[in-house]
């Protein structure tokens, strides 16, 4: 048998170049793709394959910004689902292609996930006094003064991005029927604990699992009950109130879950029901009247929910808008809630209509809705 090299030296040196040719102009046809074309491929491809897209050649790297400014094109991101816990490994659920990606973040191993904002997760371990922020995509990591050891927040969120000298992190539990808040601001040492009671003081307030959400300064949680909380931080004793809602006596006796979201200029609130359909409710709140009002559309919102993080987003694609997605799953399958049929689906536009089949949906009640962004913060993890 002849060998490839003793094939090749039967060639001509004028065929030889012409197959040289022929392998350029195949390797150039990937690197001579319309920039149109690119922008498409590009709009789909999920952030963990980003910065091998721009690896691709010259021509893939100028069709895709900077990592840095990705936060300026809506169009590359997309809430995912963090998935994390002690016996699985650390996962990302895309939402839109129903696909789960499985990641090494070492960092996220033995620890409980706060609260995501402005790209940056708010993480604690050990005994829960232990607290530092961390970037999931680029894994830069930022140390903040202990949890003093005699307090315990039930809930704890932050303002801005921990680079920013404007962010404020804020813990909140109940004692005794009142709101203890502990704060600390960016490049403090100490936190400061403060105690704050309602006039309401008959009316006990117990906080839902969902963390509270910042509004024009001020703070909105939501009680077990539907109740709504509001809070100044750093505002006068008399700056926490309790607003009395007067939800259907079935409804009341029958809420399961309380999940509270800004979206737009609106506060909205979302309820999920006991009972086999597991009924799901959305509210806006009434500033003048501070009660929930019922909304049966969403239009072209889409609500992502969970205890430690709520986002909505404007979809611009078709069929995403009025629906909820949930850290719910029915075998492999990502769960949403569509207010247009009132019932649960699967991504195969399955409607899950069996009250065993909607009660047996798999709840990942720590899982972590993100917003993949990428810090422009390089060299050494930045001091708080």
């Amino acid at each position: 048998m002849m060998s490839k090299a003793i094939l090749v030296s039967t060639l001509s040196s004028s065929e030889i170049h012409q197959e040289l040719r022929d392998e350029k102009k195949e390797d150039d046809s990937w690197s001579s793709l319309p920039e149109e074309l690119l922008s498409l491929m590009l709009s789909r491809v999920y952030f963990s394959d980003y910065p091998r897209f721009r690896a691709t050649c010259a021509s893939w790297q100028r069709a895709s910004p900077p990592l840095e400014l990705t936060l300026h094109y809506p169009k590359y991101q997309s809430p995912c689902l963090l998935l994390h816990g002690l016996r699985r490994a650390i996962e990302f659920f895309n939402p839109m292609y129903n696909i789960t990606y499985k990641t090494d973040i070492s960092e996220l191993s033995h620890i409980t996930v706060y609260s995501f904002n402005h790209g940056w997760l708010l993480m604690g371990s050990g005994d829960g006094h232990h607290t530092f922020f961390l970037d999931p995509f680029t894994k830069v990591k930022i140390e903040i003064p202990n949890i003093p050891s005699n307090i315990t927040f039930s809930k704890i969120c932050f303002t801005s991005s921990p680079t920013c000298l404007d962010c404020m992190v804020i813990g909140f539990t109940i004692i005794l029927g009142d709101l203890r808040v502990g704060i600390i601001k960016h490049g403090e040492e100490k936190w400061t604990i403060e105690d704050f009671r309602s006039s309401q003081f008959w009316l006990r307030f117990h906080l839902s699992d969902c963390n509270p959400i910042l509004h024009n300064g001020w703070y909105y949680c939501l009680d077990t009950a539907g109740n709504l909380g509001v809070l100044k931080p750093e505002s006068v004793r008399d700056s926490w109130h309790i607003y009395p809602q007067r939800l259907p006596w079935k409804l009341r006796d029958t809420l399961r879950q309380c999940f509270i979201v800004e979206s737009n200029e609106d506060i909205l609130s979302v309820f999920v029901y006991c009972g086999g359909d597991r009924r799901v409710c959305v509210y806006k709140l009434d500033f003048s009247k501070m009660v929930w009002e019922r909304i049966e559309d969403l239009g072209n919102r889409t609500l992502y929910i969970s205890n430690t993080t709520s986002f909505s987003t404007n979809s611009t694609i078709r069929g995403m808008g009025n629906k909820i997605f949930f850290p719910k799953f029915n075998g492999k399958d990502g769960v949403f809630y569509s207010l247009a049929s009132k019932r649960y689906h699967t991504y195969d536009d399955d409607a899950c209509e069996n009250p065993r089949e909607i009660k047996e949906l798999k709840e990942f009640v720590w899982a972590t809705w993100v917003l993949p962004q990428f810090a422009s913060v390089s060299g050494e993890d930045p001091k708080w």
